[in-house]
């Protein structure tokens, strides 16, 4: 059975560069001693301990290097902010299955299964420091292989929020000329999904690197304001397509393989329109997300232009028909036919 990842980016994001944990082990790692560290206390973890000594001292990085120099494991307090016991000997049952050969790897694999908490190891002969949860091993990268991998991240998630963006203005165009079809919707929710996940993976990287990842987060932050809120938006424009618009739902799209998000038919199955779905049907959208481009326009307002006009209507709308809609003056009125005008002129 797999860990959840969730689980796992907790303890990762908790070993990231800058925090007390961390900045105690690779003291540890610095001084040359290994250490074996059980993540958390409870009665199961006690019932695999054997002497050792009770601490009970606050979790700091020169307490951590110290009593790694004790034969014997390190137990913190759940929420890893005390040193409850150190110098303590494991003793999980030996039956548990294990694929790890060391000593210290192996009782910290068992360990993990028998008391339902993250085993923490340090290896001064390989300089390694690897995570183990239920079963399994997950190696924390070095600082250097995150950033590369980040990088990696990062230029492939600028190149799909470049192609997003472009696809973006093509699909205002079809909306400004009703001729937006299902096809059409498909292939933009199927893009901001690869989107999605890739600055989802990246937040992972920025989380896992802690202070050493400011920069990247700040790159990250930056792409990922093209497309905040856009998903909320497409939602809001069409789920109205639909008899019952409550079916209308891009999160259903977050668990199909790479693959099933190419097929058109199947994203649109998925986002409400059946299996036998004409893909070539044409969608009518509210308008909802050209508003938003009108900018700093409050969100009951933007609700009561599309109840008043559709698209095409307020396209064409003069300063008097905006000002017949409640909480709109001739100020707004100007700048709202304004903007739509250099919508219209740009697409």
């Amino acid at each position: 059975m797999s860990v959840p990842k969730s689980i796992v980016r907790r303890y990762l994001k908790l070993l990231a560069p800058g925090t007390p944990l961390r900045a105690g082990i690779d003291r540890i790692l610095h001084g040359g001693t290994g250490a074996l560290v059980v993540l958390g206390n409870n009665n199961r973890v006690q019932q695999v301990c054997s002497g050792g000594f009770q601490i009970g001292v606050e979790c700091t990085e020169q307490a951590l290097r110290e009593l790694a120099k004790l034969d014997g494991a390190i137990i913190l307090s759940s929420d890893l902010s005390r040193i409850v016991a150190a110098g303590v000997h494991l003793v999980p049952a030996g039956d548990l299955p294990t694929a790890e050969t060391g000593t210290r790897h192996r009782s910290a694999d068992r360990t993990a299964q028998a008391a339902g908490v993250p085993v923490l190891t340090v290896s001064a002969s390989m300089s390694t420091i690897s995570l183990f949860i239920d079963g399994r091993r997950h190696v924390v990268e070095t600082v250097p292989q995150v950033i590369s991998r980040a990088n990696q991240t990062l230029a492939t998630l600028s190149r799909v929020v470049t192609r997003l963006s472009d696809l973006m203005d093509q699909f205002t165009a079809l909306e400004l000329g009703e001729q937006v079809t299902l096809r059409d919707l498909t292939h933009v929710v199927h893009r901001l999904e690869l989107t999605r996940r890739l600055s989802a993976e990246m937040q992972f990287h920025a989380d896992v690197l802690g202070v050493e990842g400011r920069m990247v987060a700040m790159q990250h932050a930056e792409l990922a304001s093209a497309f905040d809120g856009v998903a909320e938006l497409l939602t809001e424009d069409y789920a109205a397509n639909l008899e019952d618009p409550t079916e209308f739902d891009l999160t259903r799209l977050h668990n199909f393989a790479p693959e099933e998000l190419f097929a058109a038919q199947l994203v649109a199955q998925r986002l409400g329109f059946g299996g036998n779905a004409n893909l070539e049907q044409g969608l009518t959208t509210r308008g909802i997300r050209l508003l938003t481009k009108v900018g700093r326009l409050p969100s009951p307002l933007v609700t009561r232009l599309v109840e008043r006009f559709s698209l095409q209507e307020l396209f064409g709308a003069s300063v008097a028909d905006l000002m017949e809609v409640e909480g709109i003056g001739p100020l707004r009125a100007r700048q709202i036919r304004d903007a739509m005008l250099r919508i219209a002129e740009t697409n």
